[in-house]
């Protein structure tokens, strides 16, 4: 039987070629998350929807990938309870995710579970003060609930946000 002759390179020249060799080709979620995005943009919500759950397969703990498939499958009807449960993961994997926060409350609004699209709503705006339309959102909820004095607390605040934005000058 021949003898197999194997060259062992020494580690200095072996090192640099693990660095130029990818470890995997593994997609990585968040160019994976800006092309489903690109998608969703377009008005493609049926494109986007595969794309985005590719995201969450990719990485099941990438707040934006569930952020995305929530807001896509809101968008589609017969799909709130999927929208309820992404927009759910995504505020789970970033507490300060306002936009998730905002679109879980209204998923769940839309469920007509308004207590807890109350808490999302409260949740959006205390994350980002920009999210000023929570305030309508709460006052319809306390509308349909028959709590007119917190419903019209509400109106007054979102009209305040809304005409302090307006209003102010930019440089």
């Amino acid at each position: 039987m021949p003898r197999t002759r194997v060259c062992l390179l020494p580690a200095f020249l072996v090192f640099p070629l693990l660095l130029v060799i990818p470890i995997h080709s593994r997609p990585n979620s968040t160019e994976l998350y800006l092309e489903a995005k690109k998608i969703a943009l377009s008005g493609d919500i049926d494109g986007a929807i595969p794309a985005f759950i590719k995201v969450v397969e990719v990485n099941p703990y990438y707040a934006l990938g569930h952020y995305g498939l929530g807001k896509a499958y809101l968008y589609k009807e017969g799909k709130l309870k999927e929208a309820v449960f992404h927009l759910k993961k995504a505020v789970e994997c970033d507490r300060k995710l306002a936009r998730g926060h905002f679109y879980l409350g209204l998923a769940l609004m839309f469920s007509r579970r308004y207590e807890q699209a109350n808490h999302a709503f409260l949740a959006a705006y205390e994350n980002d003060s920009g999210i000023y339309e929570a305030f309508y959102n709460l006052a319809v909820i306390h509308d349909i609930m028959g709590i007119s004095f917190k419903a019209n607390k509400y109106y007054e605040k979102y009209v305040y946000e809304k005409n302090k934005r307006d209003s102010e000058i930019l440089f």
